[in-house]
């Protein structure tokens, strides 16, 4: 019986020392592993600040130019040849453009596709007459259609990007199960077909095209970054999700509001907490997202872009406008801001650049104001110290901007006046007479606008429409 019993409390001695054994085994094991991990995170986030100090941060280290009214991943010809208009693109080249937008220079002029401020400066191409023909542009020239997309239209549209010819929509649903994101082809207006759709959890209130992939601001506090891989047109999957980092264990995270792509960084905006409103994250590997860098504004960020290693983010603070040293991407510093009389009610809402043109759009408010204007154009001569600028009284607000060179185009809401074509100076930022200006109007509020070759599509606020703007 002594026997039966010391042996019983030998065995129940080995099974502990085994358990506690294979306890601390995984311990070791996960403290490597997760060693391991920041070690590898450190590298990227080292290489990532080399590269950028050093500009030549990119995704395979191709550079990213101004093109038109967007930006453009690849460099458009390794010869620097000068494209005219993308039907004289070659095929073989044409292909390595696709999800990039190309789009005019001036809308009245269909022969000339794209932003040539770069080239000039590369290749000395020197003054193209065919540059500075700059249409009229009047009533009779400008054709609108509307676009019925083949969605629910319940679903609250936040988004839209055009791709030759295939519209890319977000949403922002309060039912869990629907889409957050539709690619609709629009080339027949009278029939769209919807090519996919994916559900990736929470609502989408921000996006931009990259390449194959599809980078995405979630109105989420799970995770504030989507990253969607681009199969085909008619297959998309969430290739990752990425929360940003808290700045103490019990802050509450926030909602992703805005987004900007550049060279394999992903700059994101959120809504105002605890932590940074302005986040800048390295994207070069998807699979492994990191932050590296950030900025408090202290509020909502409803827009970003990135020019040169200056970052403009539109606020809905005091400083509505802020332009952001990026020279240290780790630690961003002000290096102007600007404000306006009406800034305790209105919101900073979007921003355009184009050919080094700044021009900052503003909510109402509620309610109009004359002295307190909604859009706001800035000389090239300031583009980052925010000194020189004209503007106007736009009642209803400014939720979209596109520009070329000697025209502004604006998504408004403003009643029967919701697309609004404005004439301006791209070198002294001057806004010209409101006789001289265009609208039209349209039956719903825009959501935004978009441009894409000749044409500018504007996104309806709370119907599933897309207004297609083209020029005769």
């Amino acid at each position: 019986m002594i026997f039966t019993k010391n042996r019983g409390v030998i065995i129940i001695d080995i099974l502990l020392a085994l358990s506690l054994a294979t306890f601390f085994i995984a311990l070791i094991t996960e403290s490597s592993f997760e060693a391991r991990n920041m070690f590898e995170r450190a590298k990227m986030k080292d290489s990532a600040l080399d590269s950028f100090e050093n500009g030549t941060t990119a995704e395979l280290l191709i550079t990213s130019q101004p093109f038109g009214n967007d930006m453009i991943e690849k460099n458009i010809d390794s010869n620097g040849v000068l494209f005219t208009s993308v039907e004289s693109l070659p095929a073989t080249n044409y292909s390595e453009f696709s999800g990039t937008p190309f789009c005019s220079v001036d809308f009245s002029n269909r022969e000339i596709v794209g932003s040539y401020s770069f080239l000039r400066k590369a290749w000395n191409i020197g003054n193209n007459s065919n540059l500075n023909m700059l249409e009229k542009v009047d009533a009779s020239n400008i054709s609108i259609e509307p676009i019925t997309l083949p969605v629910n239209p319940l679903l609250p549209l936040t988004d839209l990007e055009v791709r030759n010819g295939v519209a890319y929509i977000s949403t922002d649903s309060t039912t869990a199960l629907d889409p957050d994101l539709f690619v609709v082809d629009i080339h027949d207006q009278n029939n769209p077909t919807l090519l996919s759709s994916i559900n990736t959890g929470p609502g989408i209130s921000s996006f931009v095209l990259a390449g194959k992939r599809i980078f995405a601001a979630a109105a989420s506090t799970a995770n504030q970054l989507h990253i969607i891989h681009l199969n085909s047109l008619s297959s998309l999957s969430l290739e990752e999700k990425f929360k940003l980092p808290l700045p103490y264990a019990t802050a509450t995270p926030p909602f992703g509001s805005s987004i900007f792509y550049k060279n394999g960084l992903v700059y994101l905006g959120t809504e105002k907490w605890d932590g940074d409103e302005f986040s800048i994250i390295d994207v070069n590997n998807p699979m492994v997202p990191l932050k590296i860098g950030g900025f408090e504004t202290g509020s909502k960020i409803n827009d970003i872009f990135i020019h040169d290693k200056f970052a403009y983010v539109a606020d809905s603070d005091h400083d509505q406008l802020r332009v952001l040293d990026l020279n240290n991407i780790a630690n961003p510093t002000v290096v102007s801001s600007f404000s306006s009389s009406g800034w305790n009610r209105q919101e900073g809402k979007v921003i355009s650049s184009f050919e080094d043109g700044l021009a900052l759009g503003r909510t109402s408010g509620g309610f109009d104001i004359a002295s307190d204007h909604e859009v706001f154009v800035f000389a090239t001569t300031s583009s980052t110290t925010l000194e020189r600028f004209s503007s106007m009284n736009i009642p209803g607000g400014v939720y979209g901007i596109v520009a070329d060179r000697a025209r502004l185009y604006l998504a408004t809401r403003e009643v029967d006046k919701e697309l609004q074509i404005v004439n301006y100076s791209i070198q002294s930022g001057s806004v010209l007479g409101t006789s001289t200006n265009i609208s039209f109007s349209l039956p719903v509020a825009p959501k935004t606008i978009a441009c894409d070759n000749g044409s500018l599509y504007i996104l309806a606020h709370s119907a599933p429409v897309i207004y297609e703007i083209s020029f005769k």
